[in-house]
């Protein structure tokens, strides 16, 4: 995912032929999405996951401004990640939305998922594991509920303290694609 984020950026655009507002982002985002990739393959702790978001929100936010300068559209807001996806980059908007058996409430969402569920489609959700099934993942509890997942399924199994670690690694990988970049990417 992360890999493909910044492949993603490079289709297409040459950083020569941007103009000096994208070039300063584009720059910034291929920075970010690196020291993601070396945050992340140094990381041995869940603090260590936790920090790189950041620094991913940060790379997602400069390629949503590439994106929106090639556009002609406005740079973008410095907004949490959409609800509904991290990926997905900067929210754009807050809507109504309500939850299948849930209740309404006021949610970030990106562009993309604002046009779907003013059409009355479903916006686009990320999806991870939790024990044995894919839920979307703000139901999942976020980095805290697939640590604690994680660590029931440690005691299970008897990995202990590795198997937190690892799934902290783990969700790191499926949030961000990984130092590998595995992953498909919106």
């Amino acid at each position: 995912m992360l890999g493909e984020q910044v492949a993603e950026l490079h289709l297409d655009i040459l950083a020569e032929d941007l103009d000096p507002v994208a070039h300063g982002h584009y720059r910034r985002a291929i920075e970010h999405y690196d020291q993601a990739r070396a945050l992340l393959s140094a990381s041995t702790t869940v603090e260590d996951v936790v920090a790189v978001e950041q620094v991913v929100a940060d790379a997602r936010y400069h390629r949503a401004a590439v994106v929106a300068v090639l556009a002609g559209d406005p740079l973008p807001e410095r907004r949490e990640p959409c609800f509904f996806d991290p990926r997905h980059g900067p929210a754009m908007q807050d809507v109504r939305w309500t939850p299948a058996g849930g209740v309404p409430r006021t949610i970030a969402a990106c562009a993309a998922d604002v046009r779907r569920l003013s059409a009355g489609e479903a916006p686009l959700e990320r999806l991870v594991r939790v024990g044995d099934r894919w839920v979307p993942w703000h139901l999942s509890g976020g980095a805290d509920g697939a640590i604690d997942a994680g660590a029931q399924l440690a005691r299970r199994s008897g990995h202990g303290v590795h198997g937190q670690q690892n799934l902290a690694q783990a969700y790191l990988h499926q949030t961000t694609g990984g130092a590998d970049g595995v992953g498909s990417g919106t």
